[in-house]
């Protein structure tokens, strides 16, 4: 890494010093607002509108989120929206984070995490969103992955990159976020391969390419003591 590659701006959400603090960078997921009690889409906005069990919205609550979700066309203002900073009553919403894959000879795959539905203004039981992850800053060091990760995250991105944090923030406007999150939190990766079914199946499982500690190398090991033959 270049010495001219900016270190991590340390800030911390809860206002103390955190030592496992690790922070992801990468492309944000398109962002979708629900709001329960109403069955018609908002074009245009990705801004949808459907019912859930358990949670009733005011009638005159739901027409001001429409008329204020109408206007929301980018996805750092759904961002501001879903960190209480656009809706300033108390709504309940469901937040969808999409990824598109555009995939050779398929077409477009699209990968959603989805939060529970909750009232804006309150915190959510569980945040959920994901990215694609290209870089990452941990004790005061940054990162580049080798390869990006579509990875879900135990938490929304933050509503804006710190200013000169690891140079990320210079491509704010091309989409790139900061999830500032615990080591211990769990998350998923996800993997992508593309092939035919003699590459991604019958080659990637002959013998000597499959691993040793697979489930039925293991089984047969343990078969008669050890011994594998009679």
């Amino acid at each position: 890494m270049s010495d001219d590659y900016h270190r991590p701006t340390l800030t911390f959400p809860e206002g103390a010093y955190n030592a496992t603090q690790v922070r992801l960078y990468g492309i944000e997921a398109e962002i979708g607002i629900s709001i329960p009690g109403q069955a018609s889409e908002i074009s245009g906005t990705n801004v949808y509108v459907g019912t859930e069990h358990g949670f009733h919205a005011d009638a005159e609550a739901i027409k001001k989120a429409k008329a204020i979700l109408k206007t929301v066309k980018s996805n750092k203002d759904r961002r501001a929206i879903i960190l209480n900073q656009g809706l300033p009553f108390p709504t309940p919403i469901r937040v969808s984070f999409s990824i598109k894959l555009d995939i050779k000879d398929f077409g477009t795959a699209v990968v959603t995490a989805s939060t529970d539905t909750y009232l804006l203004g309150s915190k959510p039981a569980r945040e959920l969103s994901c990215g694609i992850i290209v870089g990452y800053a941990y004790e005061g060091h940054t990162y580049d992955l080798p390869k990006p990760k579509i990875m879900l995250v135990p938490k929304f991105p933050e509503l804006e990159i710190p200013q000169d944090d690891s140079d990320y923030k210079l491509k704010e406007g091309l989409g790139y976020a900061v999830w500032i999150i615990d080591k211990l939190d769990q998350c998923v990766e996800f993997e992508t391969n593309q092939g035919f079914v003699e590459q991604l199946v019958l080659e990637a499982n002959l013998p000597g390419k499959r691993s040793p500690t697979m489930y039925a190398a293991r089984q047969a090991l343990g078969h008669r003591s050890g011994r594998l033959t009679e």
